[in-house]
């Protein structure tokens, strides 16, 4: 036998005994004296082991850190919180240091050749990246920790040499998360390469195909779940597209209307004015051969002119109902996309809800309610009872409606609160006089009005609690409750009216809301002190703080446990839920809760409502059964009454009244000559050729000293017959069924572009195209084009075109225009 052999079989007892008496300390008292003792000489007294250190629970080690050498570290039974000075330690292959404080693993970064490592029985609860660096850790003990959940194990899939894993060390309490289902299936499924697992040999091959068989199919079963989810968003998107265009359709054709008639009245206006013009040159050049002669009286010329006024008078009018028409067709398109919004966030939230499912492995899970459940209803009737709606009166809000409710089944959180609820009871005696039930109340989650409630947060919240969200005014240890909708609402929506304002958006995009209601135990509780921070060090020994949001004068706080009367839910008598109570006693009973252990607040209802509110004018998206059918034109209560039908008949039968004309189907050189009034093609400098049913522009390209041309409202496809017209400055193309812009070239001169109204698709070759043969265009009308993507069309045109001052005749400003040329820098970097 060894020297080493027989110095381990040396009993620990006297190993301590003989350290006492180096140390100058009694061992029959080293309970007492160790807790004092700071210091401890070891030095050349020749131990086998270090053992006994518990009793010593102010000892700090000194100088570890210059022990370079040193392979393997014992540490373990005692008080330290924190891993630290072992950084220069880069030759340890074993540290133990289980059974101490230790709430985060840290300071192992530099342990590049760690093969073990037990940290069990502290009050570790993430793993993190922290031990990433360690690729050659082999086995790990992290029994009787805190680790809740399943990403914090996937954590350790990244150390692709571990073969021995202990969550549930027999020696130890197992770790939360190994109570939940499918706990061992969801290890070995992420760590495959693993050997043992909680002390069990899981090395056969059978064990590791059926756990990953296991968690295919659950994969398989959600993949099918999210595509059915977004199957039925393209469906709801469809329907929405569907309903946008049927009620677009009575509008647009309106505009179309109109805007034939004002090209109508142009013409004649334009023609008025020349033939005017005309007849003023002959009578000056006739006084002058006549100078005795009288000329027109001022009433006759002020006949002469009342065409020309009831002309303007006409077109003023009809440009008024087109500028109602299409504000009605901004608000469909305004609304249109608010819906489109709402869809996407709430199919995006259903998506999350199934991944969060499948990363859980089921022990997280959301149900979607109807109202044939009782809960769906117990939480509609619920956000009634805690709607005041004279709180809600300065907002125009008049009601509320649920529109959703998500029930959440999380059973790490339920354990949680469970197993604190229950300590509770075990801690205190619970009398007949007191009903610890009326301590367990359903409170709503207070936000930050200035910050939305995000998904990302929601996810994080219903999975993990409110560890991480315990922020309020002034403190950030307590959660922010309260029971009333107003207290949590009415500050959103006064940030909401107020964001609003300042940028124009739509008005009432604060009505959808989205409220957690949560189980919470009041455990004792006491009433705020005026405004005083709400901190546990204010509040010494208790677990939770209200502060009710008004009391009757000369009514004394409550006491005893501080739950008062404000824990009582209110009679039906007493719901103020419509403006008919008057006498609204709500502020009374409505109180805002801080909680500070935020294991007693279990988030287990997710609703999403909406707010009723006085309607001031109905839009126009609000009902197909509000569209008036052209056959029909029956009266209407919604938006589109018959009475502006009736406005837009009496602009149409203004006078002058159009006079039908016949349509030119063919263009020849004869009637291009009627059509401009000329003898000859030389002098042809306008020619207006609006409202006919012509496809082709034959021999245009010989009018060379064409100035003004006008082809709206006939059968264009394309307009390849536009080209080489070296003056050409006003070129109006609207309303046709043009598809492309191939074939315009060489109109270097052109102003004005007008190509609203068509069936342009292709944003690009378009453009390329404008940029290329008319580069000095001014104006550009491209509106009603169905563009592929016509939420970047803006600024791809106006970053191409450099010459632009208006677009779709809105004027472009300086802003935008740097905005639009960013877009085009980032666009050539994300090609090449």
């Amino acid at each position: 036998m060894t020297q080493s052999d027989i110095q381990n079989q040396i009993p620990s007892e006297e190993i301590i005994k003989e350290l006492c008496t180096c140390n100058g300390l009694c061992y029959e008292r080293i309970e007492h004296e160790g807790a004092e003792t700071k210091r401890l000489e070891m030095f050349f007294s020749g131990y086998p082991r270090i053992v006994g250190l518990s009793f010593f629970p102010s000892l700090k080690i000194e100088g570890l850190q210059q022990c370079i050498h040193l392979r393997k570290l014992y540490l373990y039974c005692n008080r330290i919180s924190t891993i630290e000075n072992l950084e220069n330690l880069i030759e340890l292959e074993v540290v133990w240091l289980n059974g101490n404080q230790i709430k985060e693993i840290k300071g192992l970064s530099t342990l590049l050749g760690l093969k073990e490592l037990n940290l069990a029985g502290n009050s570790v609860s993430k793993i993190g990246h922290c031990l990433d660096p360690n690729e050659e850790i082999e086995k790990i003990n992290l029994s009787g920790n805190r680790i809740c959940s399943f990403k914090e194990i996937t954590n350790l899939a990244r150390l692709c040499n571990l073969k021995d894993l202990c969550l549930n060390d027999p020696q130890y309490e197992p770790n939360p998360v190994c109570h939940l289902c499918n706990y061992a299936t969801h290890v070995l499924y992420h760590i495959p390469q693993l050997q043992r697992l909680d002390t069990y040999d899981v090395a056969s091959k059978q064990i590791k195909e059926l756990a990953e068989t296991t968690v295919m199919k659950k994969v398989m079963y959600y993949n099918m779940r999210i595509k059915s989810v977004q199957r039925q968003l393209d469906e709801e998107l469809e329907k929405l597209r569907e309903r946008k265009c049927k009620l677009q359709k009575l509008p647009e054709e309106q505009i179309k209307h109109f805007h034939c008639h004002i090209k109508h009245l142009e013409r004649d206006l334009e023609g008025l004015q020349t033939s005017g013009r005309e007849r003023a040159g002959l009578s000056r050049s006739f006084e002058g051969e006549n100078p005795n002669g009288g000329g027109e009286s001022p009433s006759e010329a002020g006949e002469e002119d009342n065409p020309e006024r009831q002309l303007l008078h006409k077109l003023d009018c009809l440009k008024k109902r087109i500028a109602f028409w299409n504000k009605k067709l901004e608000e469909v398109d305004a609304i249109y996309h608010l819906e489109v919004k709402k869809k996407k966030k709430a199919s995006n939230l259903a998506v999350q809800f199934l991944l969060t499912e499948l990363e859980t492995v089921g022990n997280t899970r959301f149900e979607e309610g109807s109202p044939s459940d009782p809960w769906f209803n117990s939480c509609y009737d619920l956000i009634l009872s805690r709607f005041c709606a004279w709180d809600f009166k300065p907002h125009g809000i008049t009601g509320v409606k649920v529109n959703r409710v998500i029930r959440v089944h999380n059973r790490i959180l339920k354990m949680k609160f469970e197993e604190r609820f229950q300590s509770f009871l075990e801690e205190e005696d619970i009398g007949d006089s007191t009903n610890y039930k009326k301590r367990l109340e359903y409170l709503f989650y207070v936000l930050n009005p200035g910050v939305p409630l995000k998904k990302k947060q929601l996810i994080q919240i219903l999975e993990e609690g409110f560890g991480d969200a315990r922020k309020v005014s002034g403190s950030e240890e307590a959660i922010s409750l309260s029971n009333s909708l107003s207290i949590c609402e009415c500050p959103r929506i006064e940030h909401f009216q107020r964001q609003a304002k300042s940028k124009g958006d739509f008005e009432e995009s604060f009505k959808p809301g989205k409220l957690i209601i949560s189980k919470v135990f009041l455990r004792n509780s006491v009433q705020a002190r005026g405004t005083e921070p709400i901190t546990q060090a204010n509040f010494p020994g208790v677990s939770s703080v209200y502060r009710p949001r008004g009391l009757p004068p000369n009514t004394a706080s409550a006491t005893g446990n501080g739950t008062g009367a404000s824990l009582e839910k209110p009679k039906v008598s007493e719901v103020c839920s419509s403006l008919e109570f008057r006498n609204c006693d709500c502020s009374f009973r409505q109180c805002e809760w801080f909680v500070f252990d935020h294991d007693l607040v279990l988030p287990e209802y997710v609703v999403e409502f909406e707010f009723i509110t006085l309607v001031k004018e109905e839009t126009l998206f609000s009902s197909l059964s509000n569209v008036v059918s052209e056959e029909g034109r029956r009266n209407s209560t919604g938006f589109i009454l018959n009475r502006d039908l009736q406005c837009d008949d009496r602009a149409l039968n203004m006078e002058p009244i159009m006079k039908p004309k016949p349509k030119i189907v063919c263009l020849d050189e004869k009637t291009i000559l009627a059509v401009a009034k000329a003898n000859v093609f030389s002098r042809i400098t306008v020619l207006n050729l609006h409202g006919n049913r012509l496809s082709k522009l034959r021999d245009i390209s010989r009018l060379t000293a064409l100035r003004k041309l006008i082809v709206s409202f006939n059968e264009f496809t394309c307009l390849d017959d536009v080209y080489h017209l070296p003056n050409l400055e006003y070129f109006d193309a609207s309303h046709n069924h043009v598809i492309t812009l191939e074939g315009i070239r060489g109109l270097n001169k052109l102003k004005h572009l007008d190509l609203s109204w068509n069936q342009l698709k292709k944003t690009g070759e378009e453009i390329h195209v404008l940029r290329r043969h008319t580069p000095t265009v001014l104006t550009l009308n491209i509106k009603h084009n169905p563009w592929h993507k016509p939420a970047s069309v803006r600024l791809s045109v106006i970053g191409q075109l450099k010459m632009l001052t208006h677009l779709d005749e809105v004027l472009i400003t300086e802003d935008e225009a740097a905005a639009a040329a960013q877009f085009i820098a980032d666009s050539r970097i994300s090609q090449v």
